[in-house]
């Protein structure tokens, strides 16, 4: 029976990845990094779309970037896990299991996220299969999040965004009894904030004030990782580009690090 060291990945599409473009090394897959995945299909609606689970069973396989008709798609929860491998947090015989429960175009503003609608109970229904394949041994490790942008261009208030948030990660570390669970979140890809600051400020403001407020929790910068458009002039700004996507996971197992390192 396989051994699990968990990290949950939430949020929309900069988390479950959507970075284009070359890279200077491609990410290797490795028998020791694994995903638990789920099916679903989106229905288009005005101002997003709702999301339908299909009623298959979650998806275990081996950690590995996606292939889409424009090339490959990274997600930065791949050098997350590499790094932290690297580093030897992941002890012998065990793997590392990245719950993938982000999904594009989605946020509080619409339903999506939030304590008891749909995406927060899939991604606990999601952990909670995870612990459950091996009881007495498998353990969450990290929740990383990055979302938000669904928030700015709705123009979800602070107060509206600052509690959803709150309830989110705590309503993890209170189901799990893991109070000092590490939270890692991230400010968008700049190229986009550059063009929308009175729209997207509040909400990265809001973010940063969270992260202070539930402590061990971390905000990371996103300077100088440039967009799909910068890397392949696809006109994608909102979007982290596949190098950027590497170099954010690097990012997001520092904060890790820092914060469990205190523990």
């Amino acid at each position: 029976m396989e051994k699990y060291d968990i990290i949950i990945q939430g949020g929309q599409s900069n988390a479950e990845g959507s970075g284009r473009g070359p890279v200077f090394k491609a990410y290797e897959p490795s028998e020791d990094i694994c995903y638990l995945d789920v099916e679903y299909t989106l229905e288009n609606v005005e101002g997003g779309h709702i999301v339908h689970y299909t009623d298959k069973p979650f998806i275990l396989k081996m950690a590995e970037e996606r292939e889409t008709p424009t090339g490959l798609a990274s997600d930065f929860a791949l050098t997350f896990a590499k790094k932290y491998i690297e580093d030897g947090k992941l002890e012998k015989g065990r793997k590392l299991l990245i719950i993938r429960s982000a999904i594009g175009g989605t946020g509080y503003a619409f339903g999506h996220w939030g304590v008891g609608r749909p995406l927060h109970e899939k991604m606990l229904e999601m952990t909670d299969y995870a612990l459950s394949l091996n009881p007495n041994e498998n353990r969450i490790v990290a929740f990383l999040w990055h979302q938000g942008e669904h928030e700015a261009v709705y123009k979800t208030t602070v107060e509206t965004f600052r509690t959803f948030m709150l309830d989110t990660i705590n309503s993890v570390r209170t189901r799990y009894a893991l109070p000092s669970l590490p939270f890692i979140c991230a400010d968008f890809v700049q190229h986009w904030k550059r063009h929308n600051l009175a729209i997207c400020n509040p909400i990265i403001d809001e973010l940063q004030n969270v992260v202070d407020k539930v402590g061990s929790a971390m905000f990371i910068r996103t300077e100088n990782l440039p967009s799909n458009d910068r890397s392949w002039n696809n006109g994608d700004i909102i979007h982290f580009s596949r190098q950027a996507l590497y170099e954010l996971g690097e990012r997001y197992y520092m904060a890790y690090k820092l914060l469990t390192d205190k523990q």
